[in-house]
């Protein structure tokens, strides 16, 4: 599979199980899972996607860097960024010290006020480097600003964190007392 295909359709996929599997007739458990057959009845009745294989979407979890699948037994899910209501169990974990988070420079002002908070998704996305924090915030402004976020100081606080895949944490809202900006 060529990697412009291939992501195409990891992108694809994260769109069904992350924000509309209604949009391929499947509908998620509440821990996010669907069976691995669904989903690729569902995509390949697409006809953009009619040749769609299990072991494509297998080649796909296998090679996905940023962890943003999960296969447990004949079940397939996306392990964050969902806008939909689930409840995953989600396990509270310690985070590093510091966490970092891209975002638009225009959000800032609302951000000093507010602290981050998970918008239309479901958690918070921090990173574990700066460079997935610049990679994450050039999807919305061309030059990003990264916040360090004093992660293990909210945690003691009693903020929810967990991590989600290698580089990802998941938490809950960040008031901005833990939030470090960069100088003006």
């Amino acid at each position: 599979m060529k990697q412009s295909v291939k992501t195409k359709l990891s992108k694809y996929i994260s769109y069904l199980l992350r924000h509309h599997p209604e949009k391929a007739g499947f509908s998620l458990d509440e821990e996010g899972f669907v069976a691995l057959d669904d989903l690729v009845k569902a995509i390949s009745s697409n006809p953009q996607w009619s040749w769609v294989k299990l072991h494509h979407i297998i080649e796909i979890v296998k090679k996905d860097e940023k962890g943003r699948f999960q296969i447990i037994g004949n079940k397939i899910r996306a392990t964050y960024g969902h806008s939909i209501e689930l409840t995953p169990s989600y396990k509270k974990m310690k985070p590093p010290e510091i966490l970092y988070h891209g975002t638009s420079r225009y959000a800032i002002p609302k951000i000093k006020q507010e602290g981050l908070k998970p918008l239309k998704r479901r958690y918070v996305h921090l990173s574990s480097d700066w460079e997935t924090a610049y990679e994450v915030g050039r999807r919305h402004d061309e030059k990003p600003v990264i916040l360090k976020i004093r992660a293990q100081e909210a945690y003691q606080k009693g903020i929810f964190f967990t991590k989600a895949a290698p580089k990802i944490y998941l938490s809950d809202p960040i008031p901005p007392e833990f939030i470090i900006f960069p100088e003006d």
